[in-house]
């Protein structure tokens, strides 16, 4: 019974205290115009934001002090490369070159821009680094060697002669770019509601390459055979992979014509090289492009 009693005077206690706290609260806060009780600090505290809201504080809406052109960011594109016609088809003796232009993909990242005005914000040149990372996936079982003088293919068989098919059979190229670019662009304060025209070049030097083949089986024998099947080479691969970095006789430098149209943040972009994918008689006399769009640019 006396346990109960004390319970009783513990809730009659914090009962009294609540009703207390809700009572002052109700003085310092003014009743609604609807009867609903209304906080005047915070709502004298929002008015005063909304007062000094201003569109420019809006993310991708400010106004802009000065031209800024469209290189820096990250970028995706489809890659492939075309004989001297604009031709994909490049015969019998380069078989190995067949693309699958769908996988065939290349990686942009432009992290330095550096950008100067030519004309009211409307018209200006942008230059800056970027780095390029190419994979051009081929369609047969073709090998290349990198220790060869010449680029030599070869398909690759089983131990029973048969031809092996692989998971993966790319090569990667990479390159640090240098872009001089000439851009146009409609709405010199706003980048949000501005079209934009770009022309221009992108030299590159090339930092890296090699070739990579995935295998199904790992602890398997293979050939390399030339076209009329005379084996080359025998080997066996200890991963289900096999790297190998090298030159594969592929051009020091490259130049690219460049074109990039678009929209506010919207840019789409495409590059055609005016040199050789390979270096010259020392492979199939190819020219690079790409064609893409800008996924996060600033």
């Amino acid at each position: 019974m006396r346990k109960l009693l004390r319970i009783s005077a513990v809730l009659f206690i914090f009962l009294t205290l609540v009703i207390k706290v809700n009572a002052q609260d109700e003085k310092k806060c003014p009743m609604h115009k609807h009867g609903h009780l209304s906080d005047s600090a915070s709502m004298a505290e929002f008015k005063s934001a909304m007062e000094n809201f201003n569109m420019d504080d809006f993310p991708f809406y400010k106004h802009k002090k000065k031209y800024n052109g469209h290189w820096a960011g990250i970028e995706l594109a489809v890659s492939g490369y075309v004989t001297p016609s604009f031709d994909m088809n490049f015969g019998a003796s380069n078989a190995f070159m067949n693309l699958n232009t769908a996988r065939s993909l290349t990686v942009n990242i432009n992290p330095f821009e550096l950008n100067v005005n030519l004309y009211k914000n409307h018209i200006g040149f942008t230059t800056g680094l970027g780095f390029q990372i190419t994979n051009y996936y081929f369609n047969d079982n073709y090998v290349m060697l990198n220790d060869s003088a010449t680029m030599k293919a070869y398909k690759v068989v089983d131990a029973q002669g048969k031809p092996v098919t692989l998971k993966v059979n790319k090569m990667v190229v990479s390159y640090l770019n240098l872009p001089l670019f000439f851009e146009y662009q409609t709405n010199p304060y706003r980048r949000i509601s501005s079209f934009h025209v770009t022309i221009g070049a992108v030299a590159g030097v090339r930092i890296g390459s090699y070739t990579k083949q995935v295998y199904n089986d790992k602890d398997g024998s293979y050939s390399l055979v030339d076209d009329k099947g005379n084996p080359v080479a025998t080997y066996s691969v200890s991963h289900d992979f096999v790297r190998d970095r090298g030159s594969y006789h592929l051009a020091p430098f490259k130049f690219d014509a460049a074109f990039r149209i678009g929209w506010s943040h919207i840019n789409l972009f495409g590059t055609y090289s005016l040199t050789k994918l390979f270096q010259n008689n020392q492979g199939p006399e190819v020219y690079p492009f790409t064609v893409g769009l800008t996924l996060l640019g600033w």
